[in-house]
């Protein structure tokens, strides 16, 4: 998978600021930290909740969370 801008807007356009899709990665290192590879330099982004919520749940699965339970 290529890391970084995709040079697409699925969500549209949050203004001159905002780059677009960015495709990153999240895994462990060989140091054990949980590694999340955007690509490029990123000043911030935005998530929709459930990919937010996503996010959060891939995050403690690769901290070693045995157990990830969320409830809205």
């Amino acid at each position: 998978m290529k890391l970084g801008a995709t040079g697409k807007y699925p969500q549209g356009s949050y203004g001159r600021h905002d780059e677009g899709e960015l495709q990153f990665g999240v895994a462990r290192d060989s140091y054990g930290n949980v590694r999340v590879d955007f690509g490029k330099p990123v000043a911030w982004m935005a998530l929709p909740p459930a990919t937010a919520i996503e996010l959060a749940k891939l995050l403690l699965r690769h901290a070693g969370a045995k157990k990830v339970e969320i409830e809205l």
